[in-house]
Parts: C-alpha cells; sequence; structure tokens
C-alpha cells in the first residue's frame, strides 16, 4: 500500500509539474503594441490574472481584482483610486500606468482627474497583466513604478451568451448580460454590460455606475484581422467626510457632516446647508487594432485610441466671510463646483520581424495627444470663474531586440520621446457675500466683472528610456534572468505652478524624473510549487514631490534629490489533487537617500507600503461545488515626508463560494472581511489632524450567472 502511494504521488506530481510547464510556455503576456510573449520568455516578474481566477473569486468590478494582488496597494483619496506598486508612493497616479489593451486610463491631472478604474466591465476582461517595475522601453512616460494591463476579448470560440445578477450588504444591487456571436465566418460581436446600484456602510454615501462595451471583429482576410471597440460608462455617487478619530469611535457609520447648521452658527446664508460631495463621471471609449502578417517572418500592428472622461463634482466646503453690514464673520460651508475633462488620443504602429527562431525585431512609434480642462463656476463663493486649460503632446520612436542563442535570450531596448506642454489658465476673482464696502472698485475685462488674470506655461522636454536583458531557459520549466533598464516620468502640465499666499502664483522649474532599476529573477516549478522569485534595486533621480502646505492656500512642487527602492517579490502556487493553494509576497524599502531639506533624507517615501501579503487556499469539493479563502495584508504607509503618521495596515479574510450546474447555471456567494477588523478607505492629514474613512465591516452577497 506504501508503495501504491508513493507511486501515486510521483505520478501526480510529474503530471503536474508537466501542466505547469504548459503554463509557463504557453501563458501569453501582450504589450502596448500588441505582440505576444509567453511568460517564460519574459525576464521579468509578471502577474496574469486570468478570466478563470476572476470567475472563481467573483470579483465585480477592476478594483477587486487589483485589490486582492499582493503586488499592489489600491489607495483611496478625496478624487479616487490610485494603483501603488514597488513603493511609487504619492504619484503613482503618474508612475503606474493602468491600461486596457495598450491605452492609458491614467489621467493628465494628477491632482482633480480621476483614474476609472471600474469603467470595464470584468465579464469582457480576458485577462490582466501586473508589471511592476520600469517598463519604459515599451510603454515609455510614467512607467516607473509598473503597468497593469486590462485585456479586453477579441477571440470567440463559441456563440455564448449570459445573464447574472448580485445582492449583498448595503443594498449592494448589480446586474449583467452579455453575448458573444459569430455573425458569419468574418465577423464576430461581442457585447457586455453591467450595472451597479448600491450603498456603502456610511450614513448617505451612493454609488450608481453602469457600462457597456462594444466589440467588433472582422476577419478581412486570411492574413489580417481588424478589431473595433467602444465602451461608454457612467457613474453617479456620494461621498462623505472624513472623521476625526472621536467621531469614527462614536460611530463609524456616520457620514461627518451637519444637515443642521447648527455645529457652525445660529446664523445660515441661503442654500448653503451641508450636503455630502456629489461626482458625475461620464466617460467614453473607442479603439481599433489592426494586425496584418505582411510575410512569414513580419507582422504589423496599428493600435489606435480616443477616449474622454469628465467628471462634475460638486462639494461643500468650510470657509469664512463678512454676513452683515456690522461686519460679523461666521463660517458656513460654500460650493465648491467643477467640472472636470480629459480627453486622449493616441495612435501607435508597429513592426515585428522575425529573423530566427525566438529571435526578432520591432520598430515602433507612437503619438498621444493629451488635455485637460478645469471649469470652476464657483469656487468657495469666490471665484466666478476659473479656467484651466492644459495639452500635453508627445512623440516616441522605440526599437526592441531578442536574440536567441541556444537557451540564452539576449534583449536590447531603446525608447526616445519628446514631450510638449501648453497650458493656459484664467482667473476672476470676485466675493459673493463681502458687502459691498469691502470690495475694491470693479475691473471690468473679457465682459466679465471684477480682477481678471490670466498666465500661460509652455514647456518641452526630451527623454531616453533603455533596457538590457539576459534570458536563461535551463529546463522545460525554468528560467533565471536579469534585466537593467532606464525609465522616465515627465511631469503633469498642472505640475508647473506652485503657490504662495502672498506672492501668487509661480512658475517653477519642475525636470522629468529618472528611474534605473537592478532586477534579477527565477520561475519555476519547485518542491511541489510554481515558484516566481524575484529581487530587484532602484535609483530615482529627481522624482517630483508635492508638498502641499495648507489645502488650496499653498503648494509646492520640486524635485527631490534621491530615492532609493529595493524589494522582493515571490509567488507561489500549488495544486494536491483537490486541494489548492496560493501565496504572494511583496517587500519594498522606499527611502528618500539626497535631498536639500537634509531633515527628510533617510525618511521613508510617503504613501508606499512596505509589505503585503495575498494567502489563500481552496477546495475542488466536487466537479461543481468549490469553496475560496483569500487572505489579504495591507502594510500602512506614512502621510508625510516628515514620517510622524503613519496609516493602519488593512486586513481582511474572505470567503467565496462556487457551484457550477450542467445546464450552464452558476451559483455562488461570499463573505468579505469575515474576521470583522476594523479597515479604513482612506485616511488623511487636515490642518495636521487625523482623519479615518472606516471600510466596511463584515458583509456578505450572494448571486447567479446563467450562460446559455
Amino acid at each position: 500500500m506504501k508503495k501504491i502511494l508513493l507511486l501515486t504521488l510521483i505520478i501526480s506530481a510529474i503530471s503536474y509539474a508537466e501542466n505547469q510547464a504548459i503554463k509557463l510556455n504557453k501563458t501569453y503576456i501582450k504589450s502596448q503594441n500588441g505582440f505576444e510573449e509567453t511568460l517564460q520568455n519574459t525576464p521579468k516578474n509578471i502577474q496574469v490574472i486570468t478570466q478563470k481566477d476572476i470567475e472563481e473569486k467573483n470579483y465585480k468590478d477592476v478594483f477587486e481584482i487589483l485589490e486582492n494582488s499582493p503586488l499592489i496597494t489600491v489607495q483611496n483619496n478625496a478624487i479616487g483610486q490610485t494603483i501603488e506598486m514597488r513603493g511609487s508612493g504619492l504619484n503613482s497616479k503618474g508612475t503606474v500606468q493602468v491600461m486596457v489593451d495598450g491605452m492609458s486610463l491614467n489621467p493628465v491631472d494628477l491632482n482633480h482627474g480621476i483614474l476609472p478604474l471600474n469603467s470595464i466591465p470584468v465579464s469582457n476582461i480576458e485577462k490582466v497583466e501586473i508589471l511592476p517595475g520600469g517598463n519604459g522601453v515599451l510603454f515609455g512616460d510614467g512607467a516607473t513604478g509598473g503597468v497593469i494591463n486590462i485585456i479586453t476579448k477579441n477571440t470567440i470560440d463559441k456563440n455564448e451568451s449570459y445573464i447574472g445578477a448580485r445582492y449583498g450588504s448595503h443594498n449592494e444591487k448589480v446586474f449583467k448580460a452579455g453575448t458573444a456571436t459569430k455573425v458569419n465566418d468574418n465577423l464576430a460581436l461581442i457585447v457586455n454590460y453591467q450595472n451597479e446600484n448600491s450603498k456603502t456602510n456610511r450614513d448617505g454615501e451612493v454609488n450608481k455606475n453602469y457600462n457597456i462595451d462594444v466589440t467588433g471583429i472582422i476577419k478581412i482576410d486570411d492574413k489580417s484581422d481588424l478589431s473595433l471597440r467602444y465602451a461608454h460608462y457612467e457613474k453617479d455617487m456620494k461621498s462623505a467626510d472624513l472623521l476625526t478619530r472621536d467621531e469614527w469611535k462614536k460611530d463609524a457609520s456616520q457620514s461627518g457632516v451637519d444637515f443642521t447648521g447648527d455645529k457652525l452658527s445660529s446664523k445660515k446664508l441661503p442654500n448653503t446647508f451641508d450636503i455630502l460631495s456629489k461626482n458625475e463621471i461620464k466617460r467614453d471609449d473607442i479603439s481599433a487594432s489592426y494586425k496584418r502578417k505582411l510575410t512569414d517572418n513580419l507582422e504589423f500592428n496599428l493600435n489606435a485610441n480616443w477616449q474622454k472622461t469628465s467628471n462634475k463634482a460638486t462639494q461643500k466646503a468650510e470657509t469664512q466671510a463678512f454676513f452683515d453690514e456690522h461686519m460679523s464673520m461666521m463660517s458656513y460651508y460654500a460650493d465648491y463646483n467643477g467640472t472636470f475633462t480629459e480627453e486622449k488620443f493616441k495612435l501607435n504602429p508597429s513592426l515585428k520581424y522575425n529573423y530566427d527562431k525566438n529571435s526578432y525585431f520591432i520598430l515602433g512609434y507612437d503619438y498621444k495627444l493629451q488635455s485637460s480642462k478645469r471649469d470652476f463656476d464657483n469656487f468657495m463663493d469666490m471665484y466666478k470663474l476659473y479656467n484651466l486649460d492644459s495639452e500635453k503632446e508627445s512623440h516616441g520612436a522605440y526599437v526592441f531586440n531578442k536574440t536567441a542563442v541556444g537557451n540564452l535570450e539576449f534583449i536590447q531596448g531603446y525608447r526616445r520621446e519628446w514631450t510638449k506642454f501648453d497650458t493656459i489658465k484664467n482667473s476672476h476673482y470676485h466675493h459673493k457675500v463681502a458687502p459691498s464696502f469691502a470690495n475694491k472698485p470693479p475691473i471690468i475685462n473679457n465682459g466679465y466683472v471684477g480682477k481678471f488674470e490670466t498666465s500661460n506655461i509652455k514647456k518641452s522636454m526630451v527623454n531616453d528610456s533603455y533596457e538590457l536583458a539576459v534570458n536563461y531557459i535551463y529546463s522545460d520549466t525554468g528560467n533565471i534572468y536579469t534585466r537593467f533598464e532606464k525609465s522616465f516620468r515627465t511631469p503633469a502640465p498642472t505640475e508647473f505652478q506652485d503657490k504662495n499666499p502672498k506672492t501668487g502664483y509661480k512658475i517653477n522649474n519642475l525636470d522629468a524624473e529618472t528611474n534605473q532599476t537592478f532586477e534579477i529573477g527565477l520561475k519555476d516549478y519547485l518542491l511541489g510549487s510554481v515558484v516566481q522569485l524575484n529581487a530587484f534595486a532602484g535609483r530615482t533621480k529627481g522624482e517630483i514631490y508635492y508638498n502641499e502646505i495648507s489645502h488650496g492656500k499653498e503648494w509646492k512642487y520640486h524635485n527631490l534629490d534621491e530615492t532609493e527602492r529595493k524589494g522582493i517579490e515571490l509567488n507561489l502556487t500549488q495544486e494536491y489533487g483537490k486541494l489548492f493553494f496560493f501565496e504572494g509576497f511583496s517587500y519594498v524599502d522606499a527611502k528618500i537617500s539626497k535631498d536639500k531639506n537634509k531633515g527628510i533624507e533617510g525618511n521613508y517615501v510617503p504613501y508606499a507600503s512596505k509589505l503585503n501579503a495575498n494567502i489563500g487556499s481552496g477546495i475542488n469539493w466536487t466537479d461543481k461545488f468549490n469553496t475560496i479563502f483569500t487572505f489579504n495584508y495591507k502594510d500602512g504607509y506614512y502621510l508625510d515626508r516628515e514620517n510622524n503618521h503613519k496609516t493602519r495596515s488593512n486586513i481582511t479574510l474572505d470567503l467565496t463560494a462556487n457551484y457550477v450546474m450542467d445546464n450552464g447555471l452558476k451559483l455562488y456567494g461570499g463573505i468579505n472581511n469575515l474576521l470583522n477588523r476594523q479597515n479604513f478607505e482612506q485616511e488623511a492629514l487636515e490642518k495636521g489632524v487625523r482623519v479615518y474613512d472606516p471600510a466596511s465591516e463584515r458583509s456578505y452577497y450572494a448571486g447567479f450567472e446563467y450562460r446559455f
């Protein structure tokens, strides 16, 4: 019996090793130019979240997918989420690129622009590729911290439709439906729709959104394919104020606002009662991808994308003003109304020449035109008009070569990018609530009454990125690699302007930041486990730092002299019969190594998490029923460069269960934050005081999906 058991284990291990060899050799990743490469032949640490992973863990949106990666910390702030990787810190919106089929979702305006993470229906996601670290040669500007590439479906194996719904705590209601249809041999259509209407654990907070995604796949001939995609997304939300420690200890679900006005004064201006902040977001996205095989060895890809996002924001902020003829002062809540619009266009043609087995040369170019606009029709009852129009235009040319010599692969890449910035700002100052004798005589300019100012900022930059790597494939399942890369991040157009309460706005001399990273790594099947292990060390010169002294009144951008990052990333998976396990860890030590301000040298980079972990196990009880436990740990991070205030770590234990019937019906359910731990969606500093946005405690959901 012992011999039989031992033989069974050996056969199972060999069979599993072969499966993992297939996994490493046949798992493809896709770069922004559309060309694919196997996981084993890519000298980078890459986490691939497949469609199967998404379905088994019942993620309802992209936020939940990324939140469970050990390589990522999703940080919430007043204007949405940011994705932090490898210690990228406060400016993650400018250093970690979130892409859909190679087109970036990141805002041009890093201060007021949003990152529309959930604008893609999860049912239309084929896979999500997470590439931490510098990726500047192929992806260009702003990929020093990493790249997340969301790959949508563009192939159809069979005609299939689906319908589903999910219900959960806080009145969560999600509905989705879609179809994938082959019209004929040359045309196929994929349509996905998702709608969500839910509340949160905070009083008065509401989230309503929907997205629709339509893809047309056209087979032009035996050598050419064309795919066209249109996506539309809308979101209406109300969000509550952050709470002080005493407030959330007393009632973590309260909104933190004063609807009566008694908190401020017995006097109240008309229409200044406090309300929750509101956002109305609309987004349209049109993309096209054309592929043609010119010869047996030469391929041509052309990708084009246009997208437009608008965010109409309404907030109430506490301010003070003269109230009557006696010059008495009072505090009250004033309007902060603005519309933030972003528009992007990108064109990316590329050629790939395969000159030998596993050897190729890529020549590519990309053109990006990005614009952002701020329109304030009222800002704290002080501005009747405030416009800021920014434009960022770039041209990038790159070459990438891989030469295979036996089991060795040698990789070289180089990019040069030219960037131009153009920003125009118009401000018209006029205080609505001050008595007439407190105002200066009016000035009439361009049809507006009051003080009118205009300014223009024009800049241009040239930056380079390069990559050198060696990959040694020593077995069917294993490879070891080393790579060195230089990448860069140019400033956002709005970062060229500082503000001082005495001297007003001033144009700064902000420069691009450059990052150099050295990395070694291993991928293999070892001791019954798939292993991806790597270590890295990087140095950033001129890292762009935003120092806000007083919100809306005083701030400054400057380049830090030098920051350093070093760390280790490890991913493991195992399968033993009906049991399966997964473990992921990332450790990053990110410090300010040199700066003119000697007081912050040696401090940790603000908003950079140090340790993340994702550990889980599952049981396939039968061919139809399974359960999965997932434990997530996200380390706290400092909110200030002086390292005086550190956030609390985030810990969750989640359970999901799936039952799939033979007729195509899937039933599922789950419990999030099983330990009922008090976590925080956001922690911040307001006038030196810690404030919090309490996250949901234990919550439940259940749903179904029917495929036919």
